[in-house]
């Protein structure tokens, strides 16, 4: 879909286990604001997705919402920065909780997430824990 000559996208990170409906809910008003189709990034133990998305990608199928999909074993948050910078047309990502991502915190002054050339949307739950 082209939306004034360029394509626009929103990367979405979801990590099995932490899928909040708001989470979604926070994506999906940012492609339609943006314009923007739906890039879908799910870290899960297996390639089959976890049964909490299956409302949501129904909901995107309804809508006709263009979107991508794809199940990774791992993702860290370099591995998000760098992708989402390589690719000019990714317009935000979206992610639960700039906490909680890999345990390699031991230096806290190389924060991934300040290299990130585009928004980041964090949308967890108002009673999560933000540390």
């Amino acid at each position: 879909m082209n939306h004034s000559g360029k394509q626009r996208t929103v990367l979405l990170a979801v990590r099995e286990g932490h899928v909040d409906p708001r989470l979604l809910t926070s994506a999906l008003s940012l492609c339609r604001r943006l314009e923007a189709d739906m890039e879908i990034q799910i870290i899960a133990g297996s390639a089959a997705t976890p049964p909490e998305m299956e409302d949501f990608l129904a909901s995107l199928r309804e809508t006709g919402l263009p979107f991508t999909l794809e199940a990774k074993p791992s993702l860290r948050r370099r591995d998000l920065v760098d992708y989402a910078n390589a690719h000019e047309h990714i317009a935000a990502v979206v992610i639960d909780s700039r906490e909680g991502w890999e345990a390699l915190a031991q230096d806290r002054s190389s924060d991934p997430w300040k290299h990130l050339a585009c928004p980041l949307v964090t949308a967890a739950a108002p009673d999560k824990k933000q540390h």
